[in-house]
């Protein structure tokens, strides 16, 4: 509330009258309460995006690192059955 006064004496004091320095305070107001919202909806979509991005990739991590493990499996499977088919 002090604030809206000190800016509306501001605006007083350069020539407007109370009608258009109040109209000027809320219009900037409301523009930057508007701008503030776009930049979180930016920034909440590319964070979103980034997170999503961040989970495939330890989605495909976690792919890899599967198959890895059934691939040395096997690999130990087919050595075993080599060493005891020698036997």
């Amino acid at each position: 509330m002090n604030e809206e006064i000190r800016t509306l004496n501001h605006f007083e004091e350069a020539g407007f009258d109370g009608g258009q320095s109040k109209a000027m305070v809320v219009g900037i107001d409301d523009l930057l309460v508007k701008s503030m919202a776009t930049f979180r909806e930016h920034f909440d979509h590319r964070f979103s995006a980034l997170e999503s991005s961040v989970r495939s990739l330890q989605n495909f991590q976690i792919v890899g690192l599967i198959s890895v493990v059934a691939a040395m499996l096997f690999g130990f499977a087919g050595l075993t059955f080599a060493i005891l088919s020698q036997s």
